[in-house]
């Protein structure tokens, strides 16, 4: 031990973001990590093969889930590989087996991209940019985004303090720069798209892959919904709701002060039945997820399911603050509502694209609010307001979002063929 701890004080390396350091007898040496990524996979040939993120390896799910499943229904001849936090959870995930799972840290990954056709992804790949990722010319970068009609501003339209305090900053336009394909599912996308990602990437106004589900014949909702309950042991008579506010670029906890009990007794009084309330908070705060939730046998924990599209097409009703998930939910035209304790200073610090008050969705700003907003939720007048809303936005979702996406990989694939010829 002492004669290990003797050598790394003549000799050490480490990683940081975006360097590798080199320690020599006390003098460090900085040496950006795009050298060290260029030897090793610069001179790989590229492979007929598609490499899918979902949240930077958070699960299997978003857009990145349901274009997987449209490939391997057709039974195309393509290597998928899925990057996943930890690969042992793949069953966990139901991540099928002809999906080959990789540890979304490891060098294997940066193999992966550095051998992929098409990297596929719903976030930025900025932590493999800082890993020294370059994209060659012959690949191609598809980004599906995650949000569907948004409310909360992102990146390029982001208030510049967002960016002050970011350890993207400098990152976020390499990336946009690599970027291929949008996804887009309206025209209101294809104008935060233009200037959040800097006018870079060739739009696709698709739709969003994850939201087919939606459109599917109501027995196979029924069947995911079986399913659902199931697994979290929820009786079938019992009515579902959704809380699953977004997270605050400071990581405060403080605006999560919903009042379960309260909220329970105001659905049962305005639509009857039994109501078990499902939390799923967002992935940045997976560790405050138990400490913010009484221990209620009403309340279930379900910030670890990795598809919230399978529980939004599951729940009779969703609440959130500024996650663009129940724009999502707003295509099952089941009821949404808003509770944003913090919703002036919100704006001020990230940003609106428009009024929250503008959407179909009653908002409240504390818990008295939002059980008035739910005893005197008016149905008939929200799923008029949610018409409007998606005919204003230029909405195009019709289910069959995934079909486009695959005709577009089959087509980058076939002109791969024509260029090996």
């Amino acid at each position: 031990m002492a004669e290990e701890k003797f050598l790394q004080k003549i000799f050490s390396i480490t990683n940081t973001d975006s360097h590798k350091v080199i320690q020599i007898f006390g003098c460090s040496i900085k040496i950006n990590r795009k050298i060290f990524f260029d030897m090793q996979y610069k001179h790989l040939p590229v492979e007929k093969k598609i490499v899918f993120s979902n949240f930077a390896g958070n699960g299997f799910g978003c857009n990145p889930k349901y274009i997987a499943l449209e490939i391997l229904k057709r039974k195309l001849p393509y290597k998928l590989v899925w990057l996943l936090h930890h690969p042992n959870e793949r069953k966990k995930n139901n991540i099928p087996d002809s999906i080959q799972v990789v540890r979304a840290s490891s060098s294997k990954a940066l193999k992966e991209l550095a051998t992929s056709k098409i990297w596929l992804t719903n976030v930025r790949l900025i932590k493999y940019f800082k890993k020294g990722l370059t994209k060659k010319e012959n690949q191609v970068f598809i980004q599906t985004w995650h949000g569907s009609l948004g409310i909360k501003k992102i990146d390029g339209d982001a208030n510049p303090k967002f960016w002050a305090n970011s350890t993207w900053n400098g990152f976020e336009e390499i990336d946009s720069k690599s970027t291929d394909y949008i996804l887009s599912n309206s025209t209101f996308e294809n104008n935060v798209f233009k200037s959040a990602f800097w006018g870079r990437g060739e739009l696709k106004e698709f739709g969003h892959p994850r939201n087919d589900i939606f459109f599917l014949p109501q027995d196979e909702i029924n069947k995911i919904k079986d399913s659902v309950y199931k697994l979290l042991n929820i009786s079938a008579d019992k009515k579902t709701v959704i809380y699953a506010p977004s997270y605050r670029d400071d990581y405060a906890i403080d605006s999560y002060n919903i009042d379960y009990e309260n909220l329970k007794k105001a659905l049962e009084n305005k639509f009857g039945g039994e109501w078990v309330i499902l939390v799923k908070f967002h992935p940045r705060i997976l560790e405050d997820a138990f400490k913010l939730l009484p221990d209620n046998d009403y309340i279930k924990n379900v910030t670890s399911y990795s598809d919230i599209q399978e529980l939004m097409v599951s729940a009779d009703m969703l609440i959130t603050d500024y996650s663009s998930c129940i724009f999502d939910f707003m295509l099952s035209r089941k009821p949404g509502f808003i509770y944003a304790p913090d919703m002036k200073s919100y704006d001020q610090d990230r940003g609106f694209y428009y009024p929250l008050t503008s959407t179909p969705f009653p908002v409240a700003e504390n818990n008295e609010q939002l059980q008035n907003n739910i005893n005197s939720f008016n149905y008939d007048l929200y799923k008029t307001q949610v018409e409007s809303f998606l005919k204003d936005k230029g909405c195009i979702e019709d289910g069959k979002a995934s079909e486009r996406v695959v005709d577009l990989i089959e087509q980058i694939m076939d002109g791969e063929n024509e260029n090996n010829k």
